[in-house]
């Protein structure tokens, strides 16, 4: 064999092999950077939808909610915009494509002061015609009922709803104010450990099995959105969970989307806690025998007597307050 044959059989072997390589090598680097910037999408968004419901808040709206962390959220202008910055971050503004992105978001959830809500797929009925769209489904409640038959809904705080199954009637309040009330029978509010911890098991227990739930459900929907892939809750660890359990949050996943390269699609979720209300502890005590209380941030260093959450609280307690010029 002649030495420019055996070069030119050498190339025929080779450079297929040199390029599949090469084409190898050039999907890994595209899919490394498509999963880049759909991460970095999917945080935006979320923070994005977060932000949105710090603007729209409407903080102790509601009569009978004392607490600082109750707030009114005006959820659907939350997931438009979660929806508008992802599909901006993937490259797409048209409704059409932000449409088709919108199927692989099988859940958008809204961990609300006193319950989980959220934005799914359901079929409604048109005339004669079935239609599947997005619909708000009714905010979930945070209910925990203990072996007497006493209902807890629970909160972000220490605020309740209760049942007391001896009264037959329902109570609201203040864990400790409730305390104070001789005819309530219920033993898990006199344990403040175990009511925080039986608190926050209920709230992950609520948000566990309604988004695996919803996501399974939402390959009955994908089959009529032309969606073939299977989806499923993905594995979130515990302290992640937990770790939303005391503010106001945003829940999305992404699932199945494909890459426009090769197979294979990209699933991610977010977790992004709002901190939509920050407010002061108002800290109460006794200057020359007069019974005040003033904001934490004020920086006093007079002995606290009391700790309330709203200044509305200590008044109610007997205090009056103490303005920071006061030094």
């Amino acid at each position: 064999m002649k030495i420019s044959d055996f070069i030119l059989f050498y190339l025929i072997i080779t450079y297929p092999l040199n390029v599949f390589t090469e084409w190898r090598s050039e999907d890994a680097n595209t899919f490394a950077q498509l999963n880049y910037q759909y991460n970095s999408a999917m945080t935006v968004a979320s923070q994005d939808a977060a932000n949105q419901l710090r603007l729209n808040v409407k903080p102790n709206y509601e009569s009978g909610y004392d607490s600082k962390k109750f707030s009114r959220i005006n959820k659907e202008p939350a997931y438009d915009t979660f929806m508008h910055s992802l599909s901006l971050n993937f490259g797409t503004e048209d409704d059409v494509t932000k449409d088709l992105m919108a199927r692989y978001v099988p859940v958008f959830g809204i961990l609300e002061y006193d319950g989980f809500s959220m934005n799914v797929y359901e079929t409604y009925k048109n005339g004669q015609e079935n239609l599947v769209d997005r619909v708000w489904l009714p905010k979930i409640p945070f209910a925990h009922q203990d072996g007497y038959g006493n209902i807890i809904k629970f909160t972000l705080d220490e605020f309740v709803t209760v049942y007391d199954a001896a009264l037959r009637e329902w109570i609201s309040g203040e864990r400790k104010e409730l305390l104070r009330d001789p005819e309530i029978t219920i033993e898990l509010l006199k344990d403040a450990d175990l009511f925080d911890q039986i608190r926050r098991d209920t709230i992950v227990n609520v948000l566990q099995e309604n988004l695996a739930y919803q996501i399974n459900e939402h390959n009955v929907y994908a089959r009529q959105l032309g969606i073939t892939y299977t989806f499923a809750l993905p594995l979130i660890p515990q302290e992640d969970w937990y770790n939303t359990v005391d503010d106001v949050s945003i829940f999305a996943f992404l699932q199945g989307y494909p890459y426009h390269r090769a197979g294979g699609t990209f699933n991610q979720f977010a977790l992004a806690g709002s901190r939509l209300i920050k407010q002061d502890s108002f800290h109460a005590t006794t200057l020359n025998s007069k019974k005040v209380f003033y904001a934490e941030s004020c920086g006093f260093d007079y002995p606290v007597l009391e700790v309330y959450p709203s200044k509305k609280a200590a008044a109610k307690a007997g205090y009056f307050e103490l303005s920071c010029l006061n030094q």
